[in-house]
């Protein structure tokens, strides 16, 4: 279909069910939405979603302008998929780009970050001076000459990208581009990406890129030598690299289940994996809480499903105060999510107060259970007026959602709002001394656990049961 948007008409299409989690590719210097063949897109929708393709400026039928004269930059290239975005309603996607179009998405990380759930860069570049450039058999097909038909330039293109240690699969690569060249409207045009307006280099603003990124290259590409994949990942907070053996400067279907299982990993609407790839994000450019508001809203949105969106409260806290009254009491719900563990503390009679850092919680909790002071606040900066102050707090899973390099800061930060006399309840997944954590979370052993108690907190009972620990603790 031929939308306009940011000025412009652009031939996108789409695979999958709109409402899940969204993937937008974008292709290649030259390449149009049919690089991206229609078997690769279907089986990413499968498992990831839903999947916009797209003719980027001069190629296919999107817009095209006068050969050698393209009247736009990287910037307008980066700005047109998000546009794309808003005319299919989408707040967020999943970029995946190779070559140019994997250029494209770091700008688009850089520059449109609220709109970036995650970033997939292929066969790829951030540039750097210390960089090898193109092999040297890559470098003697630039400078030999080449087919007069255009078909068949860019056939001897793909084999020279190709990796040489497989067989080139030139039967493929002539379907492409017999299939691309036969819906373009200006085949002289498609070189106009080599002559856009330059534009600064990124490269010294990678560091700025705050969505989870998978970095994947190819260990024989010609162009770009996979030196440039590790650096690429090495200047993006928390990236990871994938690396595809026997595989160049292309895409080719052998490849195709690996990267669309990572993709899909990179896409996932399971709450516990998303939240594994914000957490490690949010620590790399250390911000190791900002994920928290993240999940949520995506939460909220749909994106993602919020196993968490519970409206009982924790078997163990309903098991612990069973019999018990809060009349006369201050509770406190620490990391209170969507608050139905507040809920409950009121119910049973507390004057409740419940605090999570994610404000998009605060605002679920608040519609959800109107008989609770919900309050937006972060464990390592709270208000002095709680300290000492709470009768009873509750804190379930929340300090094992941070990384071990503040556990003991958070444990501490807990025990001192609990008052004198009061009664800290704590449940968190257990873990046996030594072992080495894979999280988030990451569960507890018992020395942690027992951090809890400090600043004149002391245990009252710690048991472990179905790998957990419960903890009842007093000052």
């Amino acid at each position: 279909m031929i939308v306009n948007v940011n000025g412009v008409e652009i031939d996108a299409d789409t695979f999958g069910q709109p409402g899940r989690p969204t993937v937008l590719l974008l292709s290649g210097s030259g390449g149009s939405k049919d690089f991206w063949r229609p078997e690769f897109c279907q089986k990413l929708a499968e498992a990831a979603g839903f999947v916009i393709r797209y003719d980027m400026r001069d190629t296919g039928q999107s817009t095209t302008y006068p050969v050698g004269e393209p009247g736009y930059t990287m910037l307008d290239l980066a700005a047109d998929p998000i546009a794309l975005l808003d005319h299919f309603g989408v707040r967020r996607a999943h970029f995946v780009g190779i070559s140019m179009g994997g250029a494209v998405a770091q700008l688009i990380g850089i520059n449109h970050a609220d709109r970036v759930a995650s970033l997939t860069l292929l066969s790829t570049s951030g540039g750097g001076a210390d960089l090898p450039g193109p092999t040297e058999a890559l470098r003697a097909f630039f400078a030999a000459e080449q087919p007069s038909d255009p078909v068949e330039a860019a056939v001897a293109a793909g084999r020279a990208y190709a990796a040489r240690s497989v067989p080139f699969d030139e039967a493929a690569t002539r379907k492409l581009v017999t299939d691309e060249y036969a819906r373009t409207k200006n085949i002289e045009a498609l070189s106009n990406a080599h002559a856009t307006k330059s534009i600064d280099s990124w490269t010294g603003r990678l560091g700025e890129i705050t969505a989870p990124t998978l970095v994947i290259h190819g260990d024989e590409d010609p162009l770009f030598p996979i030196e440039h994949g590790r650096a690429l990942a090495d200047a993006i907070p928390g990236a990871e690299l994938l690396t595809l053996k026997q595989v160049g400067h292309e895409l080719p279907p052998r490849a195709w289940d690996r990267v669309i299982t990572a993709v899909a990993e990179m896409a996932t609407d399971d709450w516990d994996l998303r939240g594994d790839r914000l957490a490690a994000q949010a620590i790399a450019v250390g911000q190791p809480t900002s994920w928290f508001d993240r999940l949520y809203a995506e939460g909220v949105r749909g994106e993602v499903l919020m196993p968490w969106n519970r409206q009982h409260p924790h078997p163990m806290l309903a098991e612990y105060l069973e019999g018990r009254t809060g009349q006369g009491k201050r509770g406190l719900v620490v990391g209170c999510g969507l608050g139905a563990d507040a809920g409950f503390l009121a119910g049973k009679g507390f004057a409740t107060t419940a605090f999570d850092v994610s404000e998009t919680a605060i605002e679920v909790a608040h519609e959800r259970h109107p008989g609770v002071d919900f309050q937006v606040a972060d464990l390592f900066d709270l208000p002095k007026e709680w300290l000492r102050a709470f009768d009873f707090i509750v804190e379930i899973f929340t300090v094992q959602a941070l990384p071990e390099s503040i556990r003991a800061e958070a444990t501490a930060a807990v025990g001192t709002l609990l008052a004198p006399g009061g009664t800290l309840f704590v449940v968190a997944m257990s873990r046996e001394e030594g072992t080495i954590p894979d999280g988030p979370p990451w569960p507890l052993t018992r020395s942690q656990f027992d951090g809890f108690a400090v600043d004149g907190v002391t245990p009252v009972s710690v048991e472990e049961r179905d790998n957990r620990w419960i903890g009842v603790f007093t000052r």
